[in-house]
């Protein structure tokens, strides 16, 4: 975008901003914070998240939608959990302030107070020009029938990519503690795991390659698939966990002495250990060309039978794979498991479940941070105690 187009559209937002705080249309909200301003997020992104209302104990005490509360520590996780942050997407209400019952209780916007509301959010969908809409609840996907009509039912159209108004739309459940009654917070992560899968929020709609039969094209190259073929080209033949562990490893070593992993993915708290959700897929993309499967009981085996894949990493990243493997390769399965379970994150996982907490699916690592860190943030956690 061009600085003049910048700036027409900069102009256009504090618009925007003074016609909604200068707003009186509805009767009970006219003097209650208006959640709309620089904090909502990134005016350029190419996602909009609409949710219902501002929360009393959130977004109303703090002027960010989805914050301060326990819905805004929710949608931090799931947003973390895919490695989005704030500042990549703008977020937004179907109506921009907290409605409140005669008790001072968070309240359900009336049809007549989301129709008035939805001339604000029309305005907000065209500045913006996003390439997909999230509406998070029920609430949400009614309020944007006042834009652009459609039929589109959320217990039957949850996290699907599907059209409205000229741009896609993905209707997800609200994570707000009551909505969670319907959609758990393992579903609601695997939705927004299919939403990256769709779009990124800097570039938009991500394009869906056909993979095709043998035909001699290029494989498709990235920093995971580098380190997974690495590996196996580097040990010759492995157990499919063994790999998930040096994988794990060399990520955690290397965020430890960055601030940043490698390969930048997820490594979610499963039974197995520490995982990253699309490891068998890239698994899969290669399997019989660079290396064969085959199973030891239940234990899955991987056996290289090909070096003809051309590695991209840096060669300094490629020698610090290097270093971790030759650390590693040795270990027995029960041993490397150890090794992956004495890192920082997950004996503070392991005690997290000592003491009750559900720890299944969390994030252990991110790309730039781990799960202490994130606690921390939250104050359940003291960092010193799990250093190494």
């Amino acid at each position: 975008m061009n600085d003049t187009l910048l700036n027409k559209k900069n102009d256009y937002f504090q618009f925007l901003l003074s016609s909604v705080n200068n707003c009186d249309i509805c009767n009970r909200m006219c003097t209650r914070k208006k959640v709309l301003s620089l904090n909502n997020g990134n005016i350029n992104s190419k996602v909009v998240f609409i949710a219902e209302a501002p929360g009393r104990l959130g977004a109303e005490c703090t002027g960010i939608p989805l914050y301060g509360d326990k819905t805004g520590e929710n949608f931090d996780l799931l947003l973390g959990n895919i490695g989005w942050r704030r500042e990549d997407v703008f977020i937004t209400n179907s109506i921009l302030c907290n409605p409140q019952d005669e008790n001072g209780n968070n309240s359900t916007p009336t049809k007549g107070e989301i129709e008035n509301c939805s001339y604000y959010l029309r305005m907000t969908i065209e500045l913006i020009n996003p390439e997909i809409i999230v509406t998070l609840g029920i609430k949400a996907l009614e309020a944007i029938k006042y834009i652009e009509s459609h039929n589109y039912i959320l217990n039957e159209y949850v996290a699907k990519k599907l059209t409205w108004n000229n741009r896609y739309l993905f209707p997800i459940y609200h994570m707000g503690p009551r909505a969670m009654i319907h959609r758990g917070i393992d579903k609601q992560r695997s939705d927004f795991i299919k939403l990256s899968n769709i779009v990124d929020p800097v570039k938009g709609i991500k394009t869906q390659l056909t993979k095709k039969k043998n035909t001699g094209n290029k494989i498709n190259n990235n920093i995971l698939t580098d380190m997974v073929i690495l590996i196996i080209n580097e040990v010759k033949i492995l157990s499919f966990y063994k790999l998930t562990k040096l994988l794990y490893l060399i990520d955690y070593n290397y965020f430890r002495d960055n601030g940043y992993s490698m390969s930048s993915n997820i490594y979610l708290r499963m039974q197995e250990g520490p995982w990253i959700p699309i490891l068998k897929n890239i698994i899969k993309d290669h399997v019989n060309e660079l290396y064969i499967m085959s199973y030891n009981g239940k234990k899955q085996n991987i056996k290289s039978i090909s070096n003809k894949y051309k590695i991209k990493l840096p060669v300094e990243k490629e020698q610090y794979i290097k270093n971790i493997i030759s650390k590693y390769a040795n270990f027995s399965d029960e041993s490397i498991k150890i090794a992956a379970y004495r890192t920082p994150p997950m004996r503070y996982i392991i005690e997290q479940e000592r003491l009750g907490r559900n720890m299944s699916k969390i994030p252990v690592l991110y790309k730039d941070s781990s799960i202490l860190e994130k606690d921390k943030e939250n104050k359940k956690v003291n960092l010193e105690l799990f250093e190494e």
